[in-house]
């Protein structure tokens, strides 16, 4: 079903299938022990056990989305710039969806929203060795053909347009996004990925509802750290939030 891709200069040159799995994140990790390639791309019909940020858990009905990790090497950002890759990713998928419709976001800090409805999880870990970051799993949980959900939250691509996208061409387009964000942080473009990123955020820039810390207020979004964290302005000033400890409420 799935080949490997031959548009990109490195993602998926090295691309393993498996019917099924745990998780890809968790073969990745094993791969990358074995000193896998960069690009390395693990890909699934059946994930068992996928999961989000922090434990979270990810909902994908078998053959119908993309669930696959693909590793990094990213040597050349330090520990503290961590966050750029969150942006590259972030930015890829909505590159991608973007060739297909519009409304697409970026809900802080990586999950794609269609309006007010998740379509794609990021995870990414990474290891760290002298303040540097020496590899990557990114882990991508991206709803394409699912049409009914245990939740009424999600949504699915086909859904937004109304047509069947084969997996296969999804995984190759998205591979060439995430390449070409990807070599443009490595060119040292920052600026230009943190601006694209504001522009895609969700809520920016307009007064919504949030709670932190047990309390709701109100709050506008002025901007995401180089480190990562949401920047809420309110009656209390401007606020900075690291991941959780801020809600979204809808």
């Amino acid at each position: 079903m799935y080949k490997i891709l031959a548009k990109t200069l490195f993602i998926g040159k090295n691309l393993v299938f498996l019917p099924s799995c745990h998780s890809t994140n968790d073969i990745a990790q094993e791969l990358l022990s074995e000193g896998t390639l960069e690009g390395t791309v693990i890909i699934t019909e059946n994930q068992t056990n996928g999961r989000g940020q922090r434990g979270s858990g990810w909902e994908s009905e078998p053959g119908k989305n993309l669930t696959f990790s693909l590793v990094l090497k990213p040597t050349f950002l330090s520990v503290q710039q961590q966050f750029e890759l969150n942006r590259v990713v972030s930015l890829a998928v909505c590159d991608f969806l973007n060739t297909f419709s519009t409304g697409f976001q970026v809900k802080w800090p990586n999950d794609i929203y269609y309006h007010d409805r998740k379509i794609c999880g990021i995870l990414i870990q990474n290891s760290i060795r002298q303040g540097r970051i020496e590899s990557s799993i990114v882990g991508i949980g991206l709803n394409i053909n699912q049409q009914i959900f245990k939740e009424q939250k999600p949504i699915s691509l086909s859904r937004v347009t109304g047509e069947f996208v084969p997996l296969p061409e999804a995984l190759e387009a998205l591979a060439q996004h995430i390449e070409t964000r990807y070599l443009t942080l490595k060119a040292g473009n920052r600026e230009r990925l943190h601006k694209d990123y504001l522009h895609k955020l969700y809520r920016f820039g307009e007064e919504y509802l949030y709670r932190a810390n047990g309390e709701l207020f109100n709050g506008r979004i002025t901007d995401v750290s180089p480190e990562g964290k949401l920047e809420v302005e309110s009656k209390k000033g401007i606020q900075q939030f690291d991941f959780k400890e801020v809600e979204f409420i809808i």
